[in-house]
């Protein structure tokens, strides 16, 4: 059984609850039969992170399941209990009449899934600037708005051009590789030179007293780019995560701020093409002259249109059901907007069959409903701020757009809970009103 299936067969048994990413992570290293320490070598996660990670997992599956399910016996297991998660969603492909298999929503689309809603022109300027020398794309959106699928389709799209690609998830860096800035620079080059099947050579390019910052250039132009033919995209995701290291973050990003002033008149560094995602403007002190942030192209991912709506619908396949034009999904549309992901949810548990339009949206802002994962993260995230959580409070209250503190209101953004016009803050969708009217209520009763 290929790793894609199984998974799919795990998010079902454990439906209507979702695989985080490092859950998925495991599962999949597991089916490859790796040891926890060989994951934690190819990951950078720490090995017993990823046992207590694997532990529970295994332990929801035995829960779900009635017997014991354990590292070793997973694949026996699985494959004793496929029929029960069979099959239940397909969508039509893009073009042609091919069916596709639907996966649940969670995880980023990889490269050319025919559920990838295009949202022009975000990907053609995305890829026209990729293929000028020496570019740089930002892509700024909060979570869950689909970041990381845009980045998979430009990077497949790039790939089938000819480029070579790279992609660096900060969040992969573990502590020892935030501990410093010499040990990220030393994670993050392995990382480009691992994944362009040319390793490191730190002994010849890293010199104590060149300092990070020049032994990662130095290791870049000397072992990566004279290597390679051709153009390299090296899209960095998560970027907002070293926002928690100031250090790295000053060091690391001024770094990047010189490779692409290098890549704009350099012919030996020309065939470099950068990408950074984050969710928000990053707090930095960095000074203008240093920052990647004001260069390069700026890319917003907005929501989805009615347009972009209804082609999701159809990749769903909802027209089977009578729920294919905008008009019948109105009431689904003015609980989450155009609100990619949780569009999504909704789409794949209606075309699965075990819920009504009605039933889901009867209990959309309850406990039990099917965003209830997503909501709950939004929850434990205000809890932890409370200058976020009584800012976000007078958003809930109000009835029009109000003013907030511009770096509270960037953290709201970043969450997903807001969308801000010029200085003002509103609601991303009402199901965040619904949700979190009685819970913030309570808090500040």
């Amino acid at each position: 059984m290929e790793v894609q299936k199984a998974i799919n067969i795990v998010r079902q048994i454990l439906a209507p609850r979702q695989l985080s990413y490092i859950e998925e992570l495991v599962f999949s290293q597991t089916w490859n039969e790796k040891l926890y320490r060989e994951m934690a070598l190819d990951t950078g996660y720490e090995e017993g992170y990823l046992k207590d990670t694997g532990s529970h997992l295994w332990h929801l599956l035995s829960e779900k399941l009635g017997y014991p399910v354990t590292k070793k016996r997973l694949r026996f297991i699985l494959a004793e209990v496929s029929v029960l998660a069979s099959p239940i969603a397909y969508a039509p492909a893009q073009s042609g009449n091919a069916a596709v298999k639907l996966e649940f929503p969670g995880s980023p689309l990889a490269g050319g899934s025919p559920l990838y809603i295009e949202r022009s022109p975000v990907e053609d300027l995305a890829l026209s600037t990729l293929h000028q020398p020496g570019s740089l794309v930002r892509i700024k959106a909060p979570q869950r708005m689909g970041k990381t699928s845009l980045i998979n389709h430009v990077m497949g799209v790039a790939h089938q051009a000819g480029m070579k690609t790279v992609f660096v998830d900060i969040r992969q860096a573990d502590a020892n590789a935030l501990g410093d800035v010499d040990q990220f620079l030393r994670w993050f080059s392995w990382t480009i030179g691992q994944q362009l099947t040319l390793g490191c050579n730190f002994d010849a390019y890293w010199f104590d007293s060149a300092g990070s910052k020049l032994s990662c250039t130095t290791h870049l132009q000397e072992h990566v780019l004279s290597q390679v033919e051709g153009p390299i995209v090296v899209a960095i995701d998560t970027v907002h995560h070293l926002v928690h290291y100031p250090p790295i973050a000053q060091n690391f990003f001024s770094m990047l701020r010189s490779w692409y002033e290098q890549a704009r008149v350099r012919d030996d560094w020309q065939k470099l093409r950068l990408i950074m995602a984050y969710v928000a403007e990053l707090d930095l002190p960095l000074q203008i002259n240093q920052s990647p942030f004001n260069v390069g192209l700026p890319l917003d991912l907005p929501h989805f249109t009615p347009a972009q709506i209804s082609a999701l619908a159809e990749r769903y396949d909802l027209h089977s059901l009578g729920m294919g034009d905008v008009g019948t999904l109105q009431p689904l549309l003015n609980l989450v907007g155009g609100h990619p992901y949780l569009l999504q949810l909704a789409f794949y548990w209606l075309r699965s069959g075990h819920l009504t339009l009605a039933q889901l949206l009867q209990d959309a802002a309850s406990n039990h409903g099917i965003f209830r994962e997503e909501l709950h993260r939004l929850w434990r995230a205000l809890q932890r701020d409370d200058t976020l959580m009584d800012a976000f409070y007078q958003v809930v209250l109000a009835t029009e757009p109000i003013g907030l503190n511009p770096k509270v209101a960037e953290q709201l953004e970043g969450l997903g809970l807001v969308e801000l016009e010029g200085v003002k803050a509103s609601l991303r969708c009402e199901l965040f009103r619904q949700y979190f009217s009685l819970r913030l209520g309570s808090h500040h009763g």
